[in-house]
């Protein structure tokens, strides 16, 4: 079915009255036709309405007759018709039934809204579903176009009243001899204009009484308005079809052009357009034509029309005739690109700027960096694509941030936007994902900035049974399954040791760290998910695996990125922000402006984030683990990284930044396990049995991969490709994201210049001779010998130390026997959780 062949289409494409709210137009200037000869036309216009009553009494001669001749010729017309009952009850008494005229500017169709990259690049258009409308002001619409349709709509337009006598009676005529199956139109523009008033696009009822409606609204809006406001706002209302509502979109969508760049040819080609826009669709022809050819004769009529009306000249007509256009589709005008990001933004509008949309008719200048946006799509796309199957690594999302002011760089969703399976979810900002170690990063800045831990504090690396009241305790160990002694503070952290981590959470507090956590931008810790939202994200007192990662639902990647950019800014927080301005496209002046510095909140001192800088960004404080010189760092660029593994290798993640560039990469499965319901019985019997295939698999909640199932003669729902279960292959976020991180770095600051943080005037210094980067940093009364609330292992208590004797430092007990799992299993299930404090 072609557009407007289907009315309640045809509603929509038309911005019809349907509860929704309509545009606002605005008045003065802005308006079309003002200037000393509009202004003469506007006290005239005064004048009428104000006598519209009296001349209504008792109207001129001609006015009377005029009449005479409409009341005679409509009761031809209704006989002629079969109508039966009386069809003219009055003009006030059908005035009563009709919208006021005055209100007729609020009901402009939706506006589109067009977004911008951070070069000025269209990226998107926000429009209605139904149709695409720009409204475009009758003095910035060709002078070609404005002929033309008056030619062809309505010649007298500019010396008649708001109906045509002479249309009215052939229309007549023809009913009463039955000359047309169905009543003639007799319609001038304003009553045109008027039928959209009261139908939108859709097809008005055939009668004599829709018919005096229209005559009266429009006779109405004669009296209300100009003959230019009258056009203007004809012509942005009609449906020229391809999508196209209005001469601004019309001209956009043929022939990609403003509808001031129209010419001679394309004019009279649009302005044939709304009489029947599928009958002339010109985009509909054989394969052996360039033009529908009926589209070409109603171009012909309405180039006749112009000549015949004295607006060009013979010559002029038959070469416009002869010229040859090309013509697009609508989709041609509309880019499809950073799907992600346009729907993290529609998001974002939708919760501070929900005008964008209804009534529309903005311009959305975004942050998006099309070159950093393009790399970070194509980075993913294909090293997901490369490890796909070997690493069981169905998907991959990317987040790049400025952290000085929050800005969104760079947004991807998906690995693949056809991917039938992950394609349409935007793992970036819609989903709450487990972080692993990357949320270490928030319990030791909470720990420093403390002033109970410093850098150097010394941590035992040895079990520990957590306790959990009413519960049996939490006892966590390391991704290895060795212990590691004693190591201070920046080396447990590079290494991402995990026992150090929680017993560094068990002395500062799981609630100090997650409120410092919210207010460096995590705003999905105090997210609740379920379908009711009565699963609670807030960990809990002694929910000691949440510097792990373990929490209820999870926090975003955007959070974690927005969470590592206010270390990344020196301890301002700023909100991720997508937009830089907003523009009215009626008076191209933006209406809100970003302000980063009046955004940014500085949350952690300057000190304890410098000093979390300092450890994450020194590659000796992770050799024991990682190695020297690799995907963490981006020599000689000095660059902060932290990586994230979840429970039994469900998700993989790194985070890491330099002072003008911060990036978050995930990598991970949106389905759980592979095993499918079929197969729950058989594998819980091997179980029972203690036919195993890794440690950890004490039931069917197990993230089961395919080469899990294989090992059991089982196979996953999906074969030809990996979408579910943990991943194969990774041993740390150092093998799975880390690899994407560095790539994405590394190209996007190529010829950047290296810079790195001033050092705080209120950071102590202290150098350990060791050579190369080895400085120590401390906040003030942290330093060594001052009296601080640090901690230290021996095997005695010192008399002459200051800091909290936590025990000796023996030699550890054996480690349990290897298996895939970071921890002993999923985090205990928190109960009630306590109110956050904000």
């Amino acid at each position: 079915m072609s557009l407007e062949q289907s009315p309640e289409a045809r509603r929509r494409r038309a911005g019809l009255p349907n509860g929704s709210r309509t545009p606002l137009r605005a008045n003065g200037s802005t308006n079309p036709g003002i200037g000393a000869a509009e202004a003469a036309a506007r006290a005239e216009l005064r004048r009428r309405r104000a006598s519209a009553y009296r001349h209504l009494r008792t109207p001129r001669k001609r006015g009377r007759a005029l009449r005479i001749v409409l009341i005679g010729i409509t009761v031809f017309a209704a006989i002629g018709a079969g109508t039966v009952g009386a069809v003219f009850a009055g003009y006030n008494a059908y005035k009563g039934q009709l919208p006021d005229a005055a209100t007729i500017t609020n009901m402009e169709p939706q506006i589109d809204t067009d977004v911008y990259d951070a070069a000025g690049g269209l990226i998107h258009v926000f429009h209605n579903e139904g149709y695409r409308h720009i409204h475009t002001d009758l003095n910035q619409i060709s002078p070609f176009f404005k002929q033309a349709i008056v030619a062809i709509e309505d010649h007298n337009f500019y010396t008649e009243g708001s109906w045509d006598l002479a249309r009215l009676v052939e229309s007549g005529i023809a009913d009463v001899t039955h000359r047309s199956a169905q009543l003639q139109g007799g319609s001038t523009i304003t009553e045109q204009l008027a039928k959209i008033s009261l139908y939108g696009g859709a097809d008005p009822p055939q009668s004599i009484d829709y018919k005096i409606k229209e005559i009266v609204l429009g006779n109405e809006i004669a009296l209300n308005f100009t003959k230019n406001q009258i056009l203007d706002m004809y012509v942005n209302r009609i449906f020229y079809g391809n999508f196209a509502v209005g001469i601004g979109s019309a001209a956009e969508l043929y022939f990609l052009k403003p509808a001031s760049e129209l010419d001679l040819a394309q004019a009279a080609m649009l302005a044939g357009l709304p009489q029947s826009p599928s009958a002339y669709n010109p985009l509909i022809h054989s394969s052996t034509e360039t033009v529908n050819p009926l589209a070409k004769s109603r171009q012909k009529a309405v180039l006749q029309a112009m000549q015949a009306s004295g607006d060009i000249t013979q010559a002029e007509g038959i070469a416009a005739f002869a010229e040859p256009l090309t013509f697009h589709s609508w989709t041609a005008s509309e880019p499809n690109l950073d799907l992600d990001f346009i729907d993290y933004l529609e998001t974002y509008l939708n919760a501070n700027f929900p005008q964008y949309a209804d009534p529309g008719g903005y311009e959305i200048h975004t942050t998006i960096d099309q070159a950093k946006q393009n790399l970070a799509y194509s980075t993913v796309h294909n090293l997901v694509a490369k490890e796909r199957v070997a690493e069981n690594m169905g998907d991959g999302a990317l987040v790049s941030l400025d952290p000085q002011n929050g800005e969104v760089l760079a947004m991807v969703g998906t690995w693949n936007y056809a991917d039938p399976y992950f394609g349409q979810v935007n793992e970036a900002a819609a989903v709450q994902l487990n972080m692993g170690s990357t949320t270490k990063l928030f319990t030791y800045t909470a720990a420093i900035a403390s002033t109970k831990f410093t850098m150097t504090t010394p941590i035992l690396d040895s079990y520990y049974k957590f306790p959990i009241p009413g519960a049996a305790p939490y006892s966590p160990y390391d991704d290895d399954r060795r212990l590691h002694g004693v190591c201070p503070l920046k080396e447990c952290l590079g290494n991402s040791f995990n026992i150090p981590a929680v017993k560094t959470e068990y002395a500062t507090g799981t609630q100090y760290i997650a409120n410092t956590e919210l207010s460096m931008g995590v705003k999905s810790l105090d997210q609740n998910c379920g379908p009711d939202g009565q699963y609670v994200n807030w960990p809990t007192p002694t929910q000691w695996a949440a510097t792990l990662g373990s929490l209820t639902c999870g926090i975003t990647l955007l959070d974690l990125a927005d969470g590592a950019a206010t270390l990344g800014d020196l301890g301002v927080q700023h909100n991720p922000m997508p937009v830089t301005s907003i523009v009215a496209q009626q008076t191209g002046q933006p209406i809100w402006t970003y302000n980063a510095a009046a955004a940014g909140r500085q949350v952690i001192p300057a000190n304890a984030a410098y000093i979390m800088d300092e450890i994450t960004s020194n590659d000796n404080n992770r050799i024991r683990e990682f190695g020297r010189n690799g995907y963490l760092t981006l020599n000689p660029r000095r660059v902060s990284a932290k990586t994230g593994t979840a429970d039994y290798f469900m998700d993989n993640l790194t985070v890491g930044w330099t002072p003008n560039l911060l990036t978050a990469v995930w990598v991970g499965n949106a389905q759980r396990s592979c095993l499918q319901p079929k197969d729950y019985g058989y594998m819980a019997a091997q179980i029972r049995k203690g036919k195993i295939v890794e440690a950890g698999e004490v039931d069917n909640s197990y993230p089961f991969s395919p080469r899990d199932l294989a090992r059991y003669g089982l196979k996953p729902l999906h074969t030809d490709f990996p979408d579910c279960g943990h991943l194969d292959g990774i041993v740390s976020g150092y093998s799975g994201a880390a690899p994407i991180w560095h790539a994405y770095m590394s190209a996007a600051l190529k010829g950047v210049p290296d810079t790195w943080y001033k050092e705080p005037a209120d950071v102590i210094v202290k150098s350990t001779g060791q050579g190369f980067d080895d400085s120590d940093f401390y906040l003030p009364g942290t330093e060594p010998g001052a009296n601080t609330n640090c901690t230290y292992y021996g095997p005695t208590p010192l008399p002459t130390q200051t800091c909290t004797y936590a025990g000796p430092s023996a030699a550890p007990p054996p480690p349990p026997p290897p298996g895939p799992s970071p921890s002993p299993g999923p985090s205990p299930s928190p109960g009630p959780s306590p109110t956050p404090t904000h």
